[in-house]
């Protein structure tokens, strides 16, 4: 049995209650991807997401297939998905290896007892019997839950905002496998200069539609690491998206200027280039841990202007922060509109989560808006496109705030925050199958003198 599928297993089995994001249990599985070859860690990585990815449809299979689905051991319907991914999904691996290495994998995992039920229904499988898949006609949110994979209380809320077709396309785009997208450090480098630099590297690259520094990127022929142009500093992965966000903030060379919720520092970046690493740039973050990670980034991008700081918003208030001229508050959320890079996501919010989500960030918005400098801007951002955590946090934020009112980006801006992107209001607002990058939310604010 290829120790890929023993990993990819781990990993799932791992992920399985949603306490942690499936990110940090690959950041710990990484010493044992070392060991594997370029082929089994490519095979153990598209085990574990395609699995998560399909999930919904392999278990309407499986509950097909089994004579009493319910009673099915969690661990043992984790090795049923990824037999069936397989057998659906990955056209190189032949029927019946599909079928042993899930019958391999029970027995080393102490699932021996269940090896005879999981033989059996894969074999089933096999002869690709006829399912009762619903009708799109009369059920349309259960056809596309089952047969696109997504949790059924999601698929209703996008039909009754965009209807069955365009639902059905944000579902099939949102289950592809995204290309890599990387954000020129123009303070060591240039777009151009990258592009060439990273040709070699990938089956195709192309410039990003939207966003100036963007590079997207398929088939990656080895790990980014690696590569010569990111041990010198000259890129990060971002997406597209998120690259728009900080346009949409906009600093300038010499302001003041916090990155509130700045988490690994992705963002914090892209600010110290807009700002030509000239000015004074706080990052804050509840984790100590990830500003490590970020101080160790700034230095490999070449940064020097960035001040890090634990700080919780949620809990205490600091007097003696200075008035900042912009403000980004990139707020934790229920990251829906990312689910294309974490499919583990769908699985573990629900409906209840976004309330509470909302509740913070509005919280998080007005401790932020108390250190804002007359006449500076204010953006909030979530990588979410649902609408308690996109325009009533807004709306709720400037109700409670007089003082402050929507900044609407002009002709300048108007280069990058194109009109396709912006909504009346004057919001950001992409969409993973309308624009082919995540889905993101800014809102930018401006503070009346």
């Amino acid at each position: 049995m290829s120790s890929a599928r023993q990993i990819a297993y781990d990993l799932l089995r791992q992920a399985h209650d949603g306490r942690h994001p499936l990110d940090h249990w690959l950041d710990l599985a990484e010493p044992r991807f070392k060991g594997l070859s370029r082929a089994d860690r490519a095979l153990s990585h598209a085990l574990v997401y395609g699995t998560l990815r399909w999930q919904g449809r392999l278990d309407f299979i499986i509950d097909h297939l089994a004579e009493r689905p319910g009673k099915i051991d969690w661990r043992a319907r984790i090795i049923l998905r990824m037999a069936l991914f397989q057998l659906d999904h990955m056209d190189r691996i032949p029927e019946a290896a599909a079928v042993h290495c899930a019958v391999e994998l029970a027995k080393n995992n102490r699932l021996k007892w269940a090896t005879g039920f999981i033989n059996g229904l894969l074999r089933r499988a096999t002869k690709r019997p006829p399912l009762p898949w619903p009708n799109e006609s009369t059920n349309p949110a259960l056809a596309l839950a089952a047969k696109c994979s997504f949790p059924h209380w999601l698929v209703v809320r996008w039909l009754g905002r965009w209807g069955f077709e365009e639902t059905h396309r944000l579902c099939e785009t949102i289950n592809t496998i995204p290309a890599i997208t990387l954000r020129t450090n123009t303070l060591k480098t240039d777009r151009v200069t990258l592009t060439k630099s990273v040709a070699s590297e990938a089956g195709q690259v192309e410039t990003t539609d939207y966003a100036p520094e963007g590079i997207k990127l398929v088939a990656l022929k080895r790990p980014i690491p690696q590569w010569p142009c990111f041990e010198k500093g000259w890129f990060q992965v971002q997406d597209e998206a998120a690259q728009l966000v900080v346009h949409l903030l906009a600093p300038r060379p010499g302001e003041i200027v916090w990155d509130a919720c700045a988490g690994l520092g992705t963002k914090t970046a892209h600010i110290a280039q807009l700002m030509n690493n000239q000015g004074q740039l706080f990052a804050s973050d509840t984790s100590a841990a990830k500003l490590e990670r970020l101080a160790a980034e700034m230095k490999r991008l070449g940064i020097t202007m960035v001040t890090c700081r634990t700080l919780d918003l949620i809990g205490e208030q600091p007097s003696d922060l200075p008035r900042f001229d912009r403000i980004l508050v990139d707020a934790p959320c229920s990251g829906l509109g990312v689910l294309q890079k974490n499919p583990d996501g769908k699985w573990h919010i629900g409906a209840q989560a976004l309330q509470r989500y909302q509740q913070r960030q509005i919280h998080l918005l007005s401790c932020a808006a108390l250190h804002l400098r007359p006449g500076g801007r204010l953006v909030y951002a979530v990588c979410s496109f649902e609408p308690e955590e996109n325009d009533e946090v807004v709306n709720a934020f400037l109700q409670n705030h007089p003082d402050f009112a929507i900044y609407h980006p002009g002709r300048q801006a108007a280069a990058v925050l194109r009109p396709s992107l912006m909504t009346p209001e004057g919001w950001l607002n992409t969409l993973p199958h309308r624009h082919l990058m995540d889905g993101f939310f800014g809102a930018a604010f401006i503070k009346r003198n």
